[in-house]
């Protein structure tokens, strides 16, 4: 499903008139056929507010954590929801929570705290919330006094949008205040008040103490010692300085194991770990999140950018795991990010001609990008070659990037001794040159004929075309020093080492670590070494700048000195693999250290401080990798009046488009848009059918109104009882009413990509070629 934000003022929340009422369980009920006049196919009854909201049914979600809020319902399951998604609130794991809550309004439609809830989960969008706890204030007369309280406390701060923000909160803690004055033991009340005062911090109204929270926060944890709270103490240190996060350790100890099942929880105590310098902790805390996010992602069938953080956490994983040394496992994850479905509301910014562009948001572009790093970091040269001729480092269409992979290329074929191969990818850098000056033509003149057009000054006009210009000169500058790199690197494999120190000094896209090595094949020993310490000094215990600089001392006959920073490495590289090209060289530094005489390996055994926590088997939180998943079961009728399955297909990837009939003009629309796309799927293998909410009769009346000339060269099947609908999730369980959906299914039967929303999508220019690259990934 498509999640995107909507700032628009929420009308009348109309579910009390679609639910059933209070004390017991409802079942959907369907939009009447007047509504059907007045509503678009796809789009909720209840107005814009709802149509991107949760659509499907909330399920009881394992590892949530324990609550105790009592509040005004006799129903057991509206309380199990609300409870849920009081945990999810204290997880930031906003989405979940309202369709918990929502749940929960669908057992009791009039439990007032309900929409309270509802209100929380979007605390990120005022219009909605200030709507939903409207619907709370209005069925407030049976509550208790402490619910009144909370309800009119959020009521209040929501009431007045404009007022100064400042004054808001600060009315805002008071209430929550007096709230825990009258209810001394209300834990939720001193968690809401301590994320709020850390909130506040970051919208005009600093903290004037984190000791102070911290004596709240200490109060929870008195009365609940494994409160979901431990999140908001992380947050409270992880924004002062380093030194302090050692102050959040017992919380990033307790964080995950309070929520098992919500994967910002894990998350969080990265950051703890991360300011510590405590990559191992860091590594299995950032793990154990990729897994239970996984967990969700293959239980509820979503896209893995459809979760909030997903990419953020895994890329960071990969770094971590740079930082131990872990690079099979980076280099795994990182080949895992680039094999997940793209989207383009999600994370792609361009489509040319001969591919898709990578931007810098989703999986797959973090993927692409650390993948690249890993390689380049650990020389991993056979590796690179080998990728580049797959979709893992297929080319791009964006130039800069393109310059990237050939810099990647060229240093691997640098490395492998082709020269050759290093100057065919010098050539393919200065091409991506050539197109991003040809881009800056185009960027310049567009930008001047759309300033004239504005009937701009000539001083606005200049400034406009300049900024064109800065769009492409920065990119173009880089790619130069990439060509500068990889030449310098021509003349000291060939020995060619005079005029070549000014050179070395003018490289700007070179790390650290890299330059000593250069340096140091160029002869200067004493610039090379004192580049390789000041790397450690700024990457502390990282491994890479260790091994680095014990191989350079090593080299340089310090002998003392490379045993020295050995055992300093040695102590860091319980998870570091031993296969790797700059380990073995280091063969005859572990020989003379004697660090392998009691056993083969010389790694110590890897271990976990005791404040880390007691965790659980990362195996039982979900698995490392995602994976795609196994199609749900289709049974529809063919326009024959056959039936047709999934497994007609088998071995043969298939395009479902589930439309809502043809009397949805969006539909035939989308229908007319993909019918000059048939042969062109046809030949990348993948048949289509179309999916209507129709009888079969009717079949022929959208053939006829989408066909053009009336005919449809793709196939078409009715489902007029929504079954498949629902399995596919293409349904608003809640208003039990149909969805657009699009799937594609590989060879073997697995959703390899996924649109489903209130509008149909459309962009199959986009999605010919995305098709292609997953299902590339079956080949390797």
């Amino acid at each position: 499903m498509r999640l995107r934000g909507d700032a628009k003022v929420l009308g009348m929340l109309l579910l009390s008139a679609v639910l059933c009422g209070v004390g017991r369980a409802a079942e959907p009920v369907k939009a009447s056929p007047d509504d059907a006049k007045t509503v678009d196919p796809g789009h909720s009854m209840h107005g814009q507010v709802f149509n991107e909201g949760p659509r499907q049914r909330a399920r009881r979600m394992a590892g949530m954590p324990e609550i105790r809020f009592d509040i005004t319902t006799t129903n057991d399951p509206a309380k199990g929801f609300f409870l849920q998604g009081v945990g999810q609130l204290h997880g930031f794991w906003y989405l979940e929570a309202e369709r918990s809550f929502r749940e929960s309004a669908f057992h009791d439609t009039n439990c007032a705290m309900a929409y309270w809830g509802m209100a929380m989960a979007n605390a990120n969008n005022a219009a909605r919330a200030a709507g939903f706890i409207r619907e709370a204030d209005r069925r407030k007369a049976p509550v208790t006094r402490r619910e009144r309280l909370w309800i009119e406390s959020l009521a209040e701060f929501h009431k007045d949008p404009k007022r100064d923000e400042k004054d808001r909160r600060r009315d805002y803690t008071r209430a929550l205040e007096n709230l825990i004055f009258e209810f001394p033991d209300d834990v939720e009340a001193k968690a809401f008040l301590a994320v709020h005062l850390w909130d506040s911090g970051y919208k005009g109204w600093p903290i004037g103490s984190a000791q102070a929270v911290e004596s709240l926060l200490k109060e929870i944890f008195a009365q609940q010692p494994m409160h979901p709270a431990h999140h908001y103490r992380i947050h409270l240190w992880d924004g002062e300085k380093d030194e302090s996060a050692i102050r959040a350790v017992p919380s990033a100890s307790k964080s995950g194991q309070s929520s098992l099942g919500v994967a910002h929880q894990w998350h969080m105590a990265g950051h703890t770990f991360n300011k510590l310098k405590r990559y191992p902790d860091m590594a299995w805390q950032q793990e154990a999140s990729v897994r239970v996010d996984n967990t969700q992602l293959m239980a509820d069938r979503l896209l893995p950018d459809q979760i909030h953080n997903y990419a953020h956490n895994s890329e960071w994983l990969v770094q971590t795991y740079n930082y131990l040394g872990q690079a099979r496992r980076a280099v795994d994850l990182s080949a895992n990010l680039i094999e997940m479905p793209r989207h383009p509301a999600l994370n792609t910014l361009d489509l040319q001609t001969n591919g898709i562009a990578y931007d810098k948001r989703g999986t797959a572009a973090h993927g692409r990008r650390r993948l690249m790093e890993t390689l380049l970091r650990w020389e991993l040269w056979d590796e690179t070659l080998r990728l580049s001729q797959t979709p893992y480092l297929e080319p791009t269409a964006l130039a800069e990037e393109q310059g990237r992979r050939a810099r990647l290329v060229g240093l691997a074929h640098l490395g492998k001794g082709d020269r050759v191969g290093v100057s065919g990818q010098i050539e393919a850098i200065e091409a991506a040159i050539a197109r991003l000056r040809d881009e800056r033509r185009a960027h310049v003149d567009a930008a001047e004929t759309k300033a004239k057009a504005d009937k701009k000054g000539r001083g606005e006009i200049d400034a406009a075309m300049a900024e064109a210009v800065k769009r492409t000169g920065e990119p173009m500058e880089t790619l130069g020093h990439f060509i500068e790199e990889l030449r310098v690197g021509l003349d000291l494999h060939a020995g060619e080492t005079n005029d070549l120190a000014k050179r070395l000094e003018g490289l700007k896209t070179v790390s650290k670590e890299r330059l000593a090595a250069m340096w140091f094949q160029a002869g200067d020993r004493d610039k090379a070494l004192k580049l390789a310490r000041e790397s450690v000094d700024a990457e502390a215990n990282q491994v890479h700048p260790l091994a680095l600089l014990t191989e350079l001392q090593w080299k340089a006959g310090k002998t003392n000195e490379a045993l020295a920073t050995f055992a300093t490495l040695r102590g860091l590289a319980a998870w570091m693999d031993t296969d790797l090209p700059i380990v073995r060289r280091l063969a005859p530094v572990v020989a003379a250290s004697k660090a392998s005489d009691a056993a083969k390996d010389w790694r110590p055994a890897p271990a976990y401080p005791a404040d880390s926590g007691t965790r659980p088997a990362l195996d039982s939180l979900g698995s490392f990798r995602w994976t795609p998943q196994p199609a749900p079961p289709l049974s529809v009728m063919g326009s024959d009046d056959k039936p047709v399955a999934l497994s007609d297909f088998h071995g043969r990837p298939v395009l479902l488009v589930f439309y809502l009939g043809g009397g949805c003009l969006h539909c035939v629309e989308q229908l007319r848009l993909l019918a000059p796309r048939t042969e062109d799927f046809k030949k990348a293998g993948i048949e289509i059918l179309a999916i209507s909410t129709e009888t079969v009769e009717g079949l022929a009346k959208t053939r006829e109104k989408a066909g053009k000339d009336g005919r449809i060269a793709f196939r078409l099947a009715a489902d007029p009882t929504l079954a498949s609908f629902r399995q596919w999730h293409a349904h608003d369980d809640f208003e039990g009413t149909p969805l657009h959906g699009v799937f594609l299914i590989d060879g073997e039967g697995r959703v390899r990509w996924q649109d489903i929303g209130f509008e149909p999508f459309t962009d199959f220019h986009f999605l010919l070629p995305e098709a292609r690259r997953l299902l590339g990934f079956q080949q390797e």
